[in-house]
């Protein structure tokens, strides 16, 4: 899923809309749609491994964008498309953020895009519409699971529930379980409903002047939009246990209930309504088709080009080009695609701290910054006997109880009560992973992760920090892999490979603040920040990722 492809993992899945909406804005923004004819500038063969160099840089640049994710890439080609000269700068040596795949002994992982909904098989759907329209089409969807993902709890791992698409069919599961809250359950969906109804008229009411956007989100019926999702469920049920049902997948958004805004946790809901489906061929074939277009229009997307610093004209208060490896590259526009606090933080230099102060400063409520990363094992597994049946679904476990934001206050007393875990198996979804790997199979199980917990760590050189962070990812990959094996035993004995990745590594690789796959954090209070829109207030400088909440897209 901004992003709504998310960087995040989870998120990112769910937001990969939301990359396209916010990248629809800016093109408006920035230029009056046309219709051009195409140029059709040649394309490469391996588009998301073109390295940097001076020489690869196109002349006359418009628009520069830091980052390659879902919101980067999908802005880029709708400017391309508009016939503008766009480059993409990406700091890791292959682009797509969370959209790249990586290949370990044979084994090819996906890392942060698990699941697309929005009707996204469907080619007249407006999901399926703006994906088409910056991949020229060139994405074809797989469906999961009827039950696409599969809910669980450690009090009784027997017990579980699916959530499939189709919400007639849902809530008369939910009902049959809880019967005692059939209306409690009409109830959520019907706010289900409302909050995703509403949620566009915030984004249009981030256009006005703050002063009248204070009185607006004051006076207006929005006040669902200003809700935890506690609140909204404390207002229909006391069943503790069917509120941690309907808040199963907070993980894909990272905020648990007591902090996370009920229009994150309905956005989603909404999204999935429909079923859930898997790209095929992986996610990397999003950021290759979209590359290809922003290549035919003239725009270039280059790896290992790090940017160093935003380049501003001191008088003007004007972005006007990035540093990169001591090169300066110059653009009328900036766009920045990494998250507000990668950008005002790190790359607006000193002598324009001043102008975005306001911004930082907010960045530094606890209701506004990021409140968890993630970590993630990867698992390479045998199958040359070709028997595994394993599902096209996602599997959420949490532990020890449906009492998310229990578990979740425990966990930071005790690292080793992991709260919850995400498992899933991207060989199974996708039809083309046994014929372009065969005789294996992979799974990601995924799980929260403070920064704090390995902030000590984050100066040692990568690959060689000291052995108290090796201990302590042994001790959560153990966890991990024990959840594993409890609910797919199948798995023993097949395991020939395993890597681990922490929040510092989502830094390295991804590019992230802290860890932060999922951007800011998705609270009520962060919505409701005026500041937080494609506009900074430095001129010709944007921001791609603001809506990150977009995902709605879900990713």
């Amino acid at each position: 899923m901004n992003n709504c492809l998310n960087n995040s993992n989870n998120a990112t899945s769910t937001l990969i809309l939301c990359g396209t909406t916010t990248a629809a804005y800016l093109a408006y923004k920035l230029y009056k749609s046309t219709t051009l004819r195409c140029p059709n500038y040649p394309i490469s063969d391996n588009p998301t491994k073109q390295g940097f160099s001076v020489k690869h840089v196109p002349k006359n640049l418009d628009v520069i964008i830091i980052g390659s994710g879902i919101g980067g890439l999908s802005t880029a080609a709708l400017l391309a498309k508009q016939g503008k000269r766009v480059l993409v700068l990406e700091q890791h040596d292959i682009a797509g953020g969370n959209l790249h795949t990586f290949s370990e002994q044979g084994y090819e992982f996906d890392t942060g895009l698990h699941y697309v909904g929005g009707r996204v098989a469907d080619k007249s759907s407006s999901v399926r519409k703006q994906l088409d329209y910056i991949t020229d089409g060139g994405v074809e969807w797989e469906p999961m699971d009827d039950d696409y993902d599969i809910a669980i709890s450690g009090e009784d791992s027997n017990e579980r529930f699916g959530f499939c698409g189709g919400w007639t069919k849902l809530k008369a599961r939910l009902k049959e379980s809880f019967p005692e809250d059939a209306d409690a359950i009409d109830k959520y969906y019907q706010l289900v409903h409302k909050a995703t109804n509403l949620f566009p008229l915030l984004l249009v009411l981030k256009l006005l002047p703050e002063p009248l956007f204070k009185l607006a989100m004051q006076v207006l019926p929005v006040g669902i939009l200003k809700k935890t999702t506690n609140e909204v469920l404390d207002s229909i049920t006391t069943n503790r246990k069917l509120q941690g049902v309907l808040t199963y997948h907070y993980g894909d958004y990272g905020e648990h209930p007591k902090r996370g805004a009920f229009a994150m946790n309905a956005l989603i809901a909404s999204h999935y309504r429909s079923g859930a489906y898997y790209p095929k061929g992986g996610p990397l074939v999003i950021a290759e088709r979209i590359i290809h277009v922003i290549e035919k229009w003239g725009g270039k997307v280059l790896v290992r080009a790090p940017v160093s610093s935003i380049l501003i004209d001191e008088k003007k208060n004007r972005a006007y080009g990035v540093e990169v490896k001591g090169k300066k590259i110059l653009a009328k526009t900036v766009i920045s695609s990494v998250g507000a606090p990668k950008t005002f933080m790190g790359l607006v230099p000193h002598s324009h701290q001043h102008v975005v102060e306001k911004c930082t400063k907010a960045m530094g409520d606890p209701n506004v910054a990021s409140n968890v990363s993630l970590m993630s094992m990867f698992v390479g597994i045998n199958d040359e006997d070709q028997s595994l049946q394993l599902p096209k679904s996602n599997y959420w476990i949490h532990s020890p109880s449906w009492d998310h934001d229990k578990n979740m206050a425990d966990y930071k007393t005790d690292l080793e009560k992991v709260p919850a875990l995400f498992i899933s198996f991207s060989s199974a979804k996708d039809p083309t992973y046994k014929t372009r790997h065969p005789g294996k199979q992979v799974a990601l199980v995924v799980g929260p992760c403070a920064f704090d917990n390995v902030e000590e760590f984050k100066d040692d050189r990568v690959k060689h920090r000291r052995k108290e962070y090796a201990d302590l990812k042994e001790k959560w990959t153990q966890i991990f892999m024990d959840g594993l094996l409890r609910y797919f035993p199948e798995l023993s004995g097949r395991v020939d490979f395993v890597e681990f990745g922490s929040a510092l590594t989502n830094d390295f690789y991804l590019g992230t603040y802290r860890g932060a796959v999922y951007g800011l954090a998705h609270t009520p209070q962060r919505f409701q920040q005026h500041w937080l829109q494609c506009q900074t207030p430095i001129k010709n400088l944007l921001l791609s990722k603001y809506s990150k909440f977009r995902e709605c897209l879900t990713l």
